[in-house]
């Protein structure tokens, strides 16, 4: 503990000052730090007993382990002196329970980190690995010994942070990752590659040794065929690609940007951030990487230190704005940016009505298709469809609907979970709610030959590829022959399990009528999938005066979807027009001679 903190502990009651800090909120916070963004509302600068201080909010086992590492490392490199840096001294933190938040590393405000203003002033490589190769000698491997977690104080060097700090033999080798970070952070401090990588020999992964969060994301994008060392090998390709400094960039920080993306978005898209930046780098060359680190420091500098949960919302927004539409290619002359696409449905998140709705649909699905080429093209996984369901298929997407997709093909016909929970992070981002595989119905009325691969009838009846209104299947077509008349002419097993009275089962309902009949009076080829396309063909298959029925019903229908709570079941008003819709449609499907849903 350092004498600070123990004066300021000594003579009054620091979990009192801290609990109040934290209280009043991080609107004040200043640490004369241009860099520094608070993401997470876990620090406090405050004032307790005339010391000056820095409080960290940590759940309690975590404060304990970082606290017992920091004294630790604290002893063990007791007396070290390194030239250039004079004496290192480890700040150890005094820990506070706070019932009901965990716990707070309070240590005394050291001033400017090494990584903000002139901290680089007489340092060199040599410099440098000799720090690092000394904690090295006295068993101490701080990823953290970065600057941005160093302080210079006259004559001595202080060095905070020691979360991920290993206790190792004295002379160990570092891990991998531990010497990439460091390569980095010190690489982005004196605007080079220092390649201490080459200067400081590495220790040889184990095949047994445990992935971290950032490879475990990232080998879920691989082949399955990955080993643990080909994701610990590609993974730091990708960081050392995405991070290490870029000349052209100006002032911005690629280590401090991909630092930053971590805490900004959420975990799959900072990940994303360093592949797809590694991917631009390598692909588009060093102005187009440049150009999106310039943008992407421009929103970091433009946001305020401590970042409220809307300031978050928009940040993420526009980060995952700039990222995807750094990567896009071969877009049409005519083709609007995603920052256009995603304005307009901003406008439209609470807007009802059939209009909005089909705007809302045609616009979310220009979205999705505009991400999920970017994502399977910088992940390498261009052999999967993009295919639509549900409503935002059909053209209508409402207030309480969410995008239904999948990201499939015959090697993963279940879907490639990672690749949808990726691009269900990008378009919650962009404030669209989206499902994948996951969401996908369960029943099987039609399977394939193996039994390997099956579809619900009415997901069948919904799926296309964006762009175009009519039925396609995609790589499915070639394992399932489509459903015969037999198939289209009884009710499918979704329906068999009987009508649920809510206004979200009616809009199916109808639906379900219509596209039976759509697909009946395609005869088989160009079907149309979107609802005014399949009304539009119908009045040849069945006459004006049932579709003009069928229309009103698809309407009301979709109000009282719109309007009532879809979750539960009506009551009141809404429960008396549930019950007439429903007569309606069994009067309809009975003069037309359709199946549908058994009535409990």
């Amino acid at each position: 503990m350092s004498r600070t903190v123990r004066r300021a502990r000594g003579s009054g009651d620091l979990a009192v000052s801290v609990r109040q800090a934290f209280d009043a909120g991080g609107k004040e916070l200043s640490f004369d730090d241009p860099g520094f963004m608070d993401i997470g509302g876990r620090l406090r600068r405050f004032r307790h007993c005339g010391c000056d201080l820095v409080a960290k909010l940590r759940p309690l086992e975590e404060a304990r382990s970082e606290r017992d590492l920091a004294a630790e490392s604290a002893r063990r490199l007791g007396g070290l002196t390194v030239d250039g840096l004079g004496a290192v001294e480890v700040c150890v933190p005094e820990l506070v329970p706070l019932p009901g938040r965990g716990a707070a590393l309070v240590s005394p405000y050291l001033g400017r980190r090494v990584s903000a203003g002139s901290g680089a002033d007489g340092l060199s490589v040599s410099v440098i690995a000799s720090l690092l190769v000394a904690l090295l000698d006295r068993g101490v491997e701080a990823s953290g010994c970065v600057p941005r977690n160093m302080f210079r104080q006259s004559g001595r060097t202080v060095l905070i942070d020691w979360e991920d700090a290993l206790l190792v033999p004295a002379g160990a080798a570092p891990d991998e990752l531990t010497l990439m970070k460091w390569d980095i952070a010190w690489s982005d401090l004196l605007g080079r590659d220092l390649k201490l990588r080459e200067r400081i020999p590495a220790s040889s992964p184990g095949e047994q040794a445990e992935l971290d969060d950032f490879e475990t994301v990232l080998a879920s994008w691989l082949p399955q065929a990955a080993t643990y060392r080909d994701v610990r090998r590609y993974g730091v390709e990708v960081t050392l690609a995405s991070e290490l400094p870029a000349e052209r960039a100006g002032s911005a920080s690629a280590a401090g940007l991909g630092h930053l993306a971590e805490d900004v978005l959420p975990s799959r898209l900072g990940v994303f951030h360093a592949v797809l930046t590694a991917y631009l780098r390598e692909q588009r060359g060093e102005d187009a990487y440049a150009s999106l680190l310039g943008q992407l420091d421009t929103l970091a500098r433009s946001s305020r230190p401590a970042v409220s949960a809307m300031d978050l919302r928009a940040l993420r927004r526009a980060w995952v704005l700039a990222l995807f539409s750094a990567a896009e290619s071969n877009l049409p002359a005519e083709a609007v940016s995603l920052e256009q696409l995603a304005s307009r449905i901003a406008k439209l998140v609470r807007a009802g009505g059939w209009k909005a709705a089909r705007e809302r649909a045609a616009v979310a699905e220009e979205i999705t298709d505009r991400l999920a080429d970017v994502i399977l093209t910088v992940l390498r996984l261009e052999e999967l469809d993009l295919l639509l369901r549900g409503s935002c298929a059909q053209g209508v997407l409402g207030l309480g609907s969410d995008i239904d997709f999948e990201l499939s093909s015959a090697a993963f016909p279940g879907g490639h979970r990672p690749a949808e929970d990726l691009m269900i992070e990008a378009l919650t981002c962009l404030g669209l709610e989206a499902e994948g595989s996951a969401a996908r119905p369960g029943e099987r009325d039609l399977v394939s030959v193996d039994g390997g691969t099956a579809r619900d009838l009415h997901e069948w009846f919904e799926l296309r590829r964006p762009g175009s209104d009519l039925h396609d299947p995609g790589w499915a077509a070639t394992l399932l022959a489509p459903p015969s008349a037999g198939v289209i002419g009884r009710p499918s097993q979704y329906e068999g399990q009987g009508r649920e009275h809510t206004a979200k089962y009616l809009w199916f309902e109808s639906r379900a009528v219509l596209a039976r009949l759509a697909f009946t009076a395609a005869g088989g080829s160009r079907i149309p999938v979107t609802l005014e396309r399949q009304l539009a063909i119908l009045p040849r298959a069945i006459g004006a005066e049932d579709t003009a029925e069928l229309c009103d019903l698809l309407r009301a229908t979709f109000a009282l979807r719109e309007t009532a709570d879809p979750a539960h079941p009506a009551g009141g008003q809404a429960d008396a027009e549930i019950t007439r819709l429903a007569a309606r449609l069994d009067l309809f499907r009975q003069r037309l001679g359709l199946p549908g849903p058994r009535n409990p």
